[in-house]
């Protein structure tokens, strides 16, 4: 590519130095030493669009080998963002950049009309926040010229901007506000009346595509832009719009914070300029998989797109899907409420005795897992022994509490209960999963199980958001933290799905715990394990 115009002058000068000094060197190869003496000052926004030295393929070497591979790939990502940039999804969605360009076609000089600055494309999406770092404008300029140079055409600014619209007509106090480039698309002329422009938003929605399972390597919006377009056949020149691919929007994962931009995790939606070519995709690569040939003719994003199992399906039946899903979701939480609801209500006959065991299946030894399960004596739980598979009495379902909070917070909230009467905690471990409003808790004995449900019985609280540690008294419409210990066969099946090691360590920490009851006296056990945790603190300091 040619050096642009504004800068041949250094290129000469720099040139014409490197020749006094070291004649025997090619013109056109600047020496590696003279490339990291400082340049002289530039009037260009950050001083990259200086020309960097040239240099050939076997002056680079180790690492500058390697980012000059990298840049190659960032290139064509610069240019497949800027084509999403001007497309007619973006210009029909974005309202700033839709008037000040409508503004810009109804200018008098044709030459000039339709011309975008490069600077005001870089500090907007999706060139800006999906790049790892900014391009410069010379980088943007050279990745349109090398890639997108049938749809977009580039002019350097020779004199002051033609037209205030991007630029305002005050002061800038900012040189790079005011950029050396422009772009504008090809069709600039039918933009103002294009049919793309009248389109709903259901419209746009039948020409879009939820793709699944994107190899790795095209994992990003630019990438996944580029593969989407390769994997389109060769297209009538007779299309509404030159860029096919009109928009790539990754979906929210429910890990994602408000505000964070999206990471790509193999799945998006991808919005065509007509349904012609959304119907391809998903004759193409239907929902159902084919089986995987290895030996199959086609291009390399055509292989592995089959070796990685890509899909598509329209995105209204997405949206059922999902629709479907969180239906599903909240009906086995509203069963799982009932069943807890039920259960409290009921006097435990969710416990097998012993004569509902067949004989053929009873153990022989008393102290074998099984004989634990059988039916409490009246007016008492299961008796915790060392036999026993896990410990009873002393599992906790906690509904109402924040869906943003973490196990830190829960562990503090929780904790309360015990701090308010001058005892140690007795919460072992906070079983929770992100997002949901329940959690269960295992407590260290069923005497701490016991202070734990009495204390949020007779002291209603609230979690107010997700970093509320303390609680506070409900409001008018704040739920109740509601706590209900789980017993018999949802004990068993909650235990069932916890390692043996960890099952093993439970039992031994309540039967420490019973057993310091039954000698010392609860009061006397709270103070002895406040008094060890505060040694073992000091002995740390």
């Amino acid at each position: 590519m040619s050096v642009p115009f504004a800068f041949v002058p250094r290129q000469i000068s720099r040139s014409t130095k490197v020749q006094g000094a070291e004649p025997s060197k090619t013109p056109s190869v600047v020496p590696q030493q003279r490339a990291r003496s400082p340049s002289p000052p530039s009037d260009s926004e950050d001083g990259s669009e200086a020309p960097e030295s040239v240099t050939t393929d076997k002056d680079k070497k180790g690492k500058r080998r390697a980012v000059d591979t990298h840049a190659h790939g960032t290139s064509e990502d610069i240019a497949a963002l800027t084509l999403l940039a001007l497309s007619d999804y973006r210009i029909w969605s974005d309202a700033d950049l839709r008037g000040k360009l409508d503004e810009c076609l109804n200018i008098s000089d044709t030459s000039a009309a339709g011309f975008v600055p490069i600077n005001y494309l870089i500090r907007r999406p999706p060139l800006r926040g999906f790049l790892s770092v900014e391009p410069s404008e010379v980088e943007v300029v050279k990745a349109l010229r090398a890639h997108a140079n049938e749809v977009l055409e580039v002019r350097m600014l020779v004199s002051a901007p033609s037209s205030s619209v991007w630029y305002g007509t005050g002061k800038t106090s900012r040189k790079k506000d005011v950029g050396g480039y422009e772009v504008r698309r090809k069709d600039w002329e039918k933009l103002l009346d294009h049919p793309l422009r009248n389109l709903s938003s259901e419209q746009w929605d039948e020409r879009t595509l939820y793709v699944e399972c994107v190899p790795t390597q095209y994992r990003s919006l630019a990438g996944i832009a580029r593969f989407t377009q390769a994997l389109l056949p060769t297209l009538p020149s007779s299309l509404p719009s030159s860029i096919h691919v009109q928009n790539v929007t990754l979906p929210l994962h429910y890990l994602d914070k408000p505000g964070d931009i999206p990471k790509c995790r193999g799945y998006a939606l991808v919005t065509f300029s007509t349904t012609e070519q959304r119907d391809v995709l998903l004759r193409d690569w239907p929902w159902k998989r084919r089986p995987y040939d290895a030996t199959g003719h086609g291009t390399l994003e055509v292989k592995e797109a089959q070796r990685f199992g890509f899909r598509t399906i329209p995105k209204m039946r997405w949206d059922q899907l999902n629709e479907e899903y969180v239906a599903y979701r909240q009906q086995l939480i509203d069963k799982t409420f009932e069943a807890n609801e039920h259960a409290s209500s009921t006097s435990r006959p969710d416990i097998p005795s012993e004569t509902d065991v067949p004989s053929h299946v009873r153990p022989k030894d008393e102290d074998l897992p099984i004989r634990a399960l059988a039916s409490p004596p009246p007016g008492g739980a299961p008796k915790t022994t060392t036999a026993s598979p896990y410990p009873y009495g002393c599992l906790v379902f906690v509904r109402n509490i924040h869906p943003e909070t973490n196990k830190t917070t829960l562990k503090a909230l929780f904790a309360k209960a015990f701090e308010d009467k001058g005892k140690s905690t007795g919460l072992d471990y906070v079983d929770f999963n992100k997002g949901m409003d329940s959690c269960y808790l295992r407590l260290a004995s069923p005497h701490h199980t016991s202070i734990l449900t009495e204390h949020f019985t007779r002291h209603p609280t609230a979690q107010v958001n997700g970093l509320d540690d303390t609680g506070r008294a409900p409001g008018e419409n704040e739920q109740t933290i509601k706590m209900e210990l789980i017993e018999g066969k949802r004990e068993a099946l909650y235990w069932k799905n916890i390692p043996e090691k960890v099952r093993r360590q439970a039992v031994e920490k309540a039967l420490q715990a019973e057993q310091s009851i039954n000698v010392c006296g609860p009061n006397i056990l709270m103070l002895s394990s406040t008094a060890t945790t505060r040694a073992g603190r000091k002995r740390k300091r």
